[in-house]
């Protein structure tokens, strides 16, 4: 299911770019798309689909760098020799270009799954049939690799990111420089006097690198805010 629908004045997301057909209906799985602004897009928006609620999470732990340039949803397979020495194709969750050029090659597990001597085995495989001209290297995520808390946060960040103007952020931003810090997001909530939408500010602020806090744990109004060490030097 979207998350995000267009109106008259905006174009039409980009398709998503999934070479291989992902089933709508699972008993076992949470399946879908989401929409995203991607740098390698123009910044244009973008359906990315995932097959499962964790493959979901892992994407918008993805979203959330800053370093992103792209996001290949179910990317052209690779061919493998197999353990049993059969020559196979795998189809990644995801491709991934950084702004720096370097691509991974991701595979979502389980971790329950991930820990099997098979699973590992047939890893090491694929790894060994990635070439360089594909990606720079496979990256292997699990649910052990981030908290509940951490998926939590980037989710919010994707529908804040979508729903505030840059203005408004621009306006937050530039009361960040007359808060002390170092304090809480509640307290800089009251600062910003921004009615609804401080909050908001500040988490995407969070991930701006324009303040910082613990991110594995659940941003709320407790948590404690400081400055980027650049910015302290210039205060």
């Amino acid at each position: 299911m979207m998350d995000e629908t267009t109106d008259d004045t905006t174009q039409p997301p980009l398709p998503s770019r999934a070479t291989r057909i992902i089933s709508k209906r699972s008993k076992v799985s949470s399946r879908g798309a989401i929409t995203a602004s991607l740098p390698g897009s123009g910044d244009r928006d973008r359906i990315i689909q995932f097959e499962s609620k964790l493959e979901q999470r892992v994407l918008l732990l993805l979203l959330a760098r800053r370093d992103l340039w792209d996001i290949w949803d179910q990317p052209p397979a690779i061919a493998y020799t197999a353990p049993d020495g059969r020559t196979r194709h795998h189809t990644f969750d995801f491709l991934v270009t950084f702004t720096t050029g370097r691509r991974w090659s991701v595979v979502v597990k389980p971790q329950v799954r991930a820990a099997r001597p098979d699973f590992q085995k047939e890893v090491a495989a694929i790894r060994a049939g990635l070439r360089k001209d594909y990606a720079d290297e496979l990256r292997l995520v699990t649910d052990a690799h981030f908290t509940r808390d951490e998926a939590l946060n980037a989710e919010r960040l994707h529908r804040f990111r979508r729903s505030l103007s840059p203005d408004v952020l621009a306006t937050a931003y530039s009361r960040f420089a007359s808060a002390s810090f170092p304090t809480t997001v509640g307290d800089l909530v009251a600062h910003l006097a921004m009615d609804g939408v401080g909050f908001q500010a500040i988490l995407v602020g969070i991930y701006d690198g324009r303040v910082i806090a613990e991110m594995s744990a659940e941003i709320t109004e407790s948590a404690r805010l400081s400055l980027p060490v650049n910015a302290e030097d210039k205060a």
